[in-house]
Formats: structure tokens, sequence, C-alpha cells
């Protein structure tokens, strides 16, 4: 199986000379439309808040904030609401299009949400739901018998729920084609970190649930029954709720009732026709996880030093932008950088990196216009490897100084990156015209001798840090934009890695944007809907 995973990865790279098998053109007639929805499933509309309602930006990575709020339907509206909901629409040249608060590849968005709620939680009864970004509401595909409702009630905490994310590869696929596992699982990790950051707001946490195969959570989600046109499929289920020191277990009787739910509402079609792409679909049955063990949570921990005293988060949120031009000229402190890299070591950002296990990425930063930091290339060292074992296997003429007391940062090379990061970027200058760009690098062997299920969770990985980029960026009055298009192998050859112990499975790139004044920015819903005074 892993020699799949690897003949997958290989097949997926992209080279100066050719790019990986995709469609070569895009085909409007048959895009993708952006939002699954189930005609004939009953609408439970949310609400939402003005946004200057907010904890601070920084408390959120301190772990959950104050004592956890009340599961209800405000609570659940305002999760949602700053995770995965539409943040604006645009408009231009007689098109529309929607933003999200979470990210995504070529803003096509293959994750989907769903919901398993206890009674009481909304409504008297317990409920499986699908979330609607574009109406922001549920959609409610079946309301649980009452000794159904109780078993859910039984097996979970007290105050929380389960939320099932879920991946379309047709959407990636319409325009990228077999590389579009990659994206379906970058996206998978900014749902995650997007999740977890507006649930700690609420006081609670999110944590990854190992003791459900994925082959059940389609059965789970109701994603296995017919109607469905594009493939849907299950990726990973979550509690989320006060925080817990144990994980726990869903009960054989649960999972045999909720697979066997009669459920309402049919899927929609969202293109007229779709190309299949062999190994794109072979790839997601490949690494599906295993049930896995229940093992301690880990505790959360201290967070590092507030950054942006007195900054709302939510605002910051709403406003996330991926920057699709960036000036060429701006420059930044070090010291900006460098509180950056703090958040994203994985012991200052408790929140959105929990339940994936011990880090597995590192970073190769191209730093450009840093004040007080000489250009050049750096390697942040999240932990994916022993401190003492990075310099093995790469490039012998690294100088692997230390360029912080605190941070574990090394200068390897200096000099002008500038036209590097863009040529590795599949020659974007956006990719030099920043202020820094980096790849992000996972130990690939080491997360596949685990299991080919590990595969998928090194690409969340890697979307969670491009989500923290992406709101440390817009903190600073920056912009970030990730980077799915680069040579693979042409990073690895920089590092002269002559095996597949590293592999380069991200690239994100952070300055000042240059926004296209031609677009119209339109609010992401017609009218606010409050809850109704008590």
């Amino acid at each position: 199986m892993n020699d799949a995973v690897r003949a997958y990865h290989e097949l997926s790279k992209h080279r100066p000379d050719r790019f990986a098998p995709g469609p070569g053109q895009l085909d409007w007639a048959t895009q993708p439309a952006p939002f699954r929805r189930y005609a004939g499933a009953r609408l439970l509309e949310l609400w939402q808040r003005p946004l200057e309602e907010t904890p601070p930006y920084d408390a959120v990575f301190a772990g959950p904030i104050g004592t956890p709020a009340p599961l209800s339907r405000e609570s659940l509206s305002q999760l949602l609401y700053d995770s995965l909901a539409i943040s604006a629409w645009k408009e231009a040249g007689g098109s529309r299009w929607a933003l999200r608060v979470n990210p995504s590849s070529g803003n096509l968005h293959p994750t989907e949400a769903y919901l398993l709620l206890p009674p009481g939680a909304v409504e008297e009864v317990g409920l499986l739901a699908h979330y609607a970004p574009d109406a922001h509401a549920l959609e409610i595909r079946a309301e649980l018998p009452a000794p159904l409702a109780a078993l859910l009630a039984a097996d979970l905490p007290a105050g929380g729920f389960l939320v099932g994310l879920a991946s379309i590869p047709w959407r990636e696929a319409w325009k990228y084609g077999e590389r579009a596992y990659r994206y379906c699982q970058h996206d998978l990790g900014h749902a995650l970190a997007a999740l977890a950051i507006a649930a700690s707001a609420l006081g609670w946490q999110v944590r990854v649930l190992g003791g459900v195969a994925e082959e059940r959570l389609d059965g789970l989600l109701g994603l296995d029954r017919a109607g469905f046109i594009e493939r849907e499929w299950a990726d990973v289920l979550l509690w989320i709720g006060p925080p817990q020191g144990q994980e726990f277990t869903l009960g054989q009787p649960l999972l045999d009732g909720l697979a066997a739910l009669e459920l309402q509402g049919t899927p929609n079609r969202l293109s007229r026709e779709q190309r299949h792409w062999p190994e794109l679909e072979r790839i997601h049955g490949l690494c599906r996880a295993p049930r896995l063990l229940p093992a301690d949570w880990r505790a959360p921990v201290a967070a590092a030093s507030v950054d942006n005293p007195g900054l709302p988060l939510r605002p910051l949120l709403h406003r996330r932008r991926s920057a699709q031009a960036l000036d060429g000229r701006s420059g930044i402190q070090a010291e900006l950088l460098l509180a950056w890299l703090r958040r994203l070591l994985p012991q200052h950002s408790p929140i959105p990196f929990a339940g994936l296990g011990a880090a597995q990425v590192d970073l190769l930063l191209f730093v450009h216009r840093v004040q007080g930091m000489a250009p050049g290339l750096y390697w942040l060292a999240r932990g994916a490897a022993p401190e003492a074992e990075l310099a093995q296997g790469l490039r012998k003429d690294f100088l692997w100084q230390r360029a912080d007391d605190e941070l574990p940062l090394y200068r390897l090379l200096e000099g002008d990156a500038r036209g590097l990061a863009g040529f590795l970027s599949c020659g974007q200058d956006i990719a030099a015209d920043g202020c820094v760009a980096l790849a992000m690098l996972a130990r690939f062997d080491a997360a596949l001798e685990q299991g080919a299920w590990r595969y998928p969770r090194l690409y969340w990985e890697c979307g969670q840090i491009g989500q923290l980029l992406y709101l440390e960026a817009e903190a600073a009055g920056l912009s970030g934009t990730g980077i799915g298009c680069y040579f693979d192998d042409a990073v690895h050859e920089l590092l002269e890695i002559a095996d597949s112990r590293w592999q380069s499975l991200y690239h994100f790139t952070i300055g000042r944007a240059l926004w296209d004044e031609r677009l119209t920015t339109l609010p992401a819903y017609p009218e606010l809907r409050r809850p109704p005074r008590p």
C-alpha cells in the first residue's frame, strides 16, 4: 500500500519540464457548483453576532478561553460563522463569487461539514445536519429516534458534539487533475485550524477522534447512500466541546444506528458531467485511517507571549483574504518574523495542531526583505526530526548557524533568494515579491512507516500552518497566500536530498498585497440574523 502512495506522490509532482496530469485548460461548462445542498431537507437558520463582540486575537492560542459556552443554537451559529461561513462576495464583469473564512486552493472549496448534535443542543431531538455556508444554515438530514439520540448523549461528554469533515475531490480535480488530492487535504487542514481557533474563543476544544475507521464515517455522515453524482469522501471525525483530558469511544450500537438512519434530502448535482482521474480516486481509498486505539489527549500548554495586544479576533477572521499579487517592495522587522515563527511551534499553538500527534513538518524559509536578518535560506525546526539529525542527508555547505537565541531557527545560506523562490514556485513572482516565502518540508518516510493513512495528515499539518500564517499576516496589516504549484523535486535538489526522507508539500508567501480595484466587495449575507431576545 505504501508503494502505491509513493507512486501517486511521484505522479502528482510538478516539474520544470512537465506538470502533473491535469485538464490542460478549464472547461467552464462543467465548473462544479460551489455549494453542496440537499433538496427537500428542512433548513434551520443560524445566527450571527456583530464582529465587534470578540475576544482578543492572541488569547485563543493559550487554550480555550474562560468557561465553556453552553452548547446551543447561538454558540453553534457563532462557531460556524467564525470558521466555515462566507466572509464576503466579490463581483467583476458580470461574475459573482463567494469568499469564505476558511481558505481553499483556487477558491474551489472541496471541504463539507456535517454535525451530529445530541438532543437539547439546538432542538429537543438529536440531529444529523449538513452545514450550508451559502445560507449560514443547517440542512437537517435526520432527526435521531429517541433511543439513538439517547445513545449519542450517553457516548458524548456533556456539552459537546461531533463534526465530520468530508471532501468532494471533483471540485479540485476540475482544475488540478490528479494533483487534486493534495489540495483537498491542504484545505482540510485549513478548516481544522479555522474550527479550532473559533472553538477556542467559545471555551471549547477541537480533537480528532480516532476510534472510528474512516470507511465507517461515510455511513455515519450519510455519504454512502444513493443520489450522489459526485463522490464525497468522509475524512475525519472531530469532537468539539468543553476540554477533555481523555479520549472517548463511540459504542457499536450508536455506530450501527447512525449508519441505518433514514435520511432526508437529495444531494444536488454539482456538474453536468465530470472527468474521472483514476489515481485520484484510488489514493482516497488507499489512505483512509483505520480505527485507532484511544490515547491520552494532550493538555493545552502555555502559549507564546502576546504579540498583538488589544487586537480583536473575529474581524481578523472574517477579513482574511488570499493575496493575488505582492508589491515587491515592502519589508518587515525581524522581530515580527520571529513572532510568527514562535506561533508556528506546536508547543505555542496547542489548539490547531491538537490531535495529529508529533510534528512532522519543518519549514524552509526564503528570507527576502526582513530588516535585522540577512537575506537567504533558513530552517525552522518544529520538531519533525531531532535537531542533532537535521543536517543528515542535506547539503554539506549549509551553515546551520543558530539565528535566534530562543527559536530553533538556523541560517543555511546567505544571499538573494528571490529568484530561487519564484522559480521553485512554478515561476510565480508572488513567491519572490513578499517579505518572506517558505516551503513546508514533511518527514515523508517516517510518516509512511506508520501507515498510508498518515499521508493525508501531513497535508493537514501543512494546511494548519498555512492558516496560522494567514492570520498572523492579517494581524500585521499584511497578506499571505498558499502556493500549491511548485516544482517538488527541484526543492529537494536545492537541499541535495538523495532519498524521500523529506518532501516539500506546501509553499506560502507573505507581503503587502496589491488588490484588484476593479472588484466590488459585497456583504457575506444580506442581513445580520440575531437570536431573539429572551
